[in-house]
């Protein structure tokens, strides 16, 4: 699934770019690429992993928009009981509502969406009891996750972005990263 994943988002990160000559051609306003830090939120045994995030944006009506976002994880968190290292393998892809406040070349964003997310671990991610050995998360559905980000104009077409995000209950994610502007 992680390569489907990847294979969508490098895809639509490049229609996007070839398509973007013109902005009256594009059917994104912007798309992005950002490193993320992510933690297992209920489970402090965990240590942080990191990923890969594309994005891609379009604005709807003023400064209320759209974002798709992937996250593809490239380091695990992990955590060590009983002797074994056990790791959480997380991927999302997630679909947000944006409301954009602009100060100069400042911005402040806070979004709420919808995600599929993916999440695989030998350990149960939700307890910090010495119990959770026996039991294991495997998690595929549909969640809601929230947060807010703040961007900084470069130029006329580049940003510079971090965000927050919360995956539910699971997974605390910031991500730093750049967007480029059709």
């Amino acid at each position: 699934m992680k390569k489907l994943l990847t294979a969508f988002a490098a895809g639509l990160f490049a229609s996007t770019t070839l398509f973007a000559a013109d902005a009256s051609e594009s059917y994104l306003d912007r798309v992005g690429v950002g490193f993320a830090l992510q933690d297992v939120i209920k489970n402090d045994k965990f240590d942080a992993g990191s990923a890969l995030v594309l994005n891609a944006g379009k604005d709807i009506y003023s400064d209320i928009g759209l974002e798709l976002e992937g996250t593809i994880g490239l380091t695990k968190p992990e955590a060590k009981f009983a002797g074994q290292t056990h790791d959480v393998d997380f991927w999302s892809l997630g679909l947000y509502g944006t409301y954009i406040w602009k100060i100069n070349r400042l911005s402040i964003k806070p979004r709420l969406g919808v995600v599929y997310e993916s999440i695989k671990s030998t350990l149960n991610i939700h307890t910090n009891s010495d119990a959770m050995g026996d039991s294991k998360t495997y998690k595929k559905d549909i969640a809601i996750s929230g947060g807010i980000g703040a961007a900084f104009d470069l130029g006329e077409n580049y940003t510079i972005y971090t965000n927050y995000t919360k995956f539910e209950d699971d997974i605390n994610q910031l991500t730093f990263g750049a967007e480029y502007k059709f």
